[in-house]
């Protein structure tokens, strides 16, 4: 009799014990499932700030060998102009408009700026991105990386200080002359930057000045 009686409390009483005890595993579970969803959120949130700190990496520029200048002795063509973009690392450009740096007129129709251009290297040299925003481009400066990317159109120039290449868009292309940091300006090639956004600089002995005109 006194068996019978314990069956019967233990029927009464057991659906009480299965629902705390699957309580406890519901919580168990829970709370490594939020531990889990709050690593992984974590994780998510350590990446972005990753990306966020990349900003001014470029994949053109990760690998050391992207840096290397092109081999400046082989490379001559016959050239005799200082304005054009012959996609070459020497040029024979004949004698330049200008002797040492000075300020000169730039005219784009009916936009006039007056800026100091540096001879150096059978090259005349421009502030990067001051050129291109009065040529009509889009500029973003890398600072830290010393990079100057520009947009015009479906047009892209990346150019790094203390090289001689450019990436016209996406296309890793030799330049005349290595570009140079200065003043918080990347100075790039005149005839580069002109010719790769469209347009070629003509010097006006008369005006003493620099007139962009389309280039045909």
């Amino acid at each position: 009799m006194r068996i019978i009686k314990i069956l019967l409390i233990m029927i009464l009483i057991w659906p009480f014990v299965d629902t705390k005890i699957a309580k406890a595993d519901d919580e168990n579970d829970y709370k490594k499932y939020e531990g889990d969803v709050h690593k992984k959120h974590d994780d998510d949130y350590e990446e972005e700030d990753e990306e966020e700190d990349d900003d001014y990496d470029y994949d053109y520029y990760k690998e050391e060998d992207e840096y290397d200048y092109y081999d400046q002795r082989y490379l001559e063509t016959n050239s005799n102009t200082w304005n054009i973009w012959t996609r070459s690392t020497y040029v024979n450009k004949g004698e330049l408009p200008l002797k040492e740096a000075k300020e000169i007129q730039l005219k784009l129709e009916n936009n006039t700026l007056s800026l100091y251009l540096i001879p150096l290297d059978g090259e005349i040299y421009v502030p990067g991105k001051i050129i291109a925003e009065l040529l009509g481009a889009k500029v973003i400066n890398y600072d830290n990386s010393k990079i100057l990317e520009i947009n015009k159109g479906d047009t892209e120039l990346i150019f790094r200080a203390g090289t001689n290449v450019v990436y016209y868009n996406e296309i890793k292309s030799p330049i005349p002359a290595v570009t140079f940091y200065l003043n918080d300006n990347i100075y790039v090639p005149i005839s580069v930057i002109s010719n790769g956004l469209g347009y070629v600089a003509e010097w006006q002995e008369m005006n003493n000045s620099v007139v962009f005109k389309f280039l045909k």
